[in-house]
């Protein structure tokens, strides 16, 4: 198993953090028909070849993804389009903040 783990710190905080990752939770499902629960500040994601904890942080969100055999190819491509779209929900929200 492949495992992408991403870092991003924000100024945020804990609850508006809470809030983007939500953001990026709905976009896991639709793309990935992955189902999302949290368990505390984890955001636990699992769906047919993917699987991963979003950790959400006063001052910094951590993503684990464990990818199966059938996305490794495309781990590079997921990766980046993680990275970017967590720039954006980021950016975005201290915007507003």
């Amino acid at each position: 198993m492949s495992q992408i783990h991403i870092r991003k710190k924000h100024k945020l905080g804990q609850k508006q953090a809470r809030k983007t990752a939500e953001k990026l939770a709905e976009k896991l499902a639709s793309e990935y028909n992955a189902k999302c629960c949290w368990k505390d500040d984890n955001l636990e994601f699992k769906s047919s070849g993917v699987n991963g904890l979003l950790n959400v942080k006063n001052d910094e969100v951590e993503i684990k993804v464990n990818l199966g055999m059938m996305l490794r190819p495309l781990r590079s491509k997921i990766e980046n389009g993680i990275n970017a779209e967590l720039d954006e929900i980021l950016s975005e929200e201290s915007k507003l903040a």
